[in-house]
């Protein structure tokens, strides 16, 4: 996945083509979610798509492969539904903050699977640490764009988003992968999201403004 050109996975051409990719795709999702990605194989993926294993790979070179474009997935999704520039306005910072929750939400196991195989795959880690800076560097944005207002003095403006991008991906997997913070424990998804958005906007301004 390009750093600078963030785009879906490409699809196949034909209709056909299209439809036994995403059968793929949607059988790994559900294996995932259900199992852990490192305890499914693409036999199982196959069968549970209504493919063969032969299918399975004129499409994708391994389950690492397919695993990869389902993450590619996230970030374009997260991308198409964020706002197209930082200017400082909580509305801002609630948009970018719910596109992330929500596309995070929805790839919930793909995203359980990236880090299980990110643990163990150190070539998988490393191209997920790309497709991570592309959110990385939203952020980074929005520490220039609060430093050019006059706030964020001193702030190394990578370090700053690399930290915000770390405290948005952990604490989505602890409310949405683990649930939360014990028995008893639960949070809306409006509330998620005003939690990380205030977090991220006064983290820069320090305070609310209008």
């Amino acid at each position: 996945m390009s750093l600078d050109t963030p785009a879906a996975p490409p699809a196949p051409p034909s209709p056909k083509g299209r439809a036994t990719r995403a059968a793929f795709e949607d059988a790994a999702r559900r294996l995932i979610a259900e199992r852990g990605f490192l305890r499914i194989t693409v036999q199982d993926i196959a069968a549970a798509a209504g493919k063969s294993t032969a299918a399975f790979y004129r499409y994708f070179d391994n389950k690492e492969h397919l695993l990869a474009a389902l993450a590619d997935g996230f970030s374009h999704e997260v991308l198409l539904h964020s706002p197209d520039a930082p200017d400082g306005s909580p509305a801002f910072f609630d948009r970018a903050a719910r596109a992330y929750w929500d596309a995070y939400k929805e790839h919930l196991g793909v995203l359980v699977g990236v880090f299980q195989l990110a643990m163990v795959d150190e070539e998988f880690a490393e191209r997920w640490r790309r497709s991570r800076q592309i959110g990385v560097r939203i952020i980074e944005k929005t520490v220039r764009q609060a430093q050019d207002d006059g706030h964020a003095a001193g702030l190394d403006p990578a370090l700053t988003a690399s930290a915000i991008a770390a405290m948005f991906e952990h604490f989505c997997f602890v409310w949405l992968a683990q649930g939360g913070d014990g028995p008893g424990t639960a949070i809306t998804d409006d509330r998620a999201v005003a939690t990380l958005a205030a977090l991220w906007r006064r983290g820069l301004y320090g305070e609310d403004r209008p």
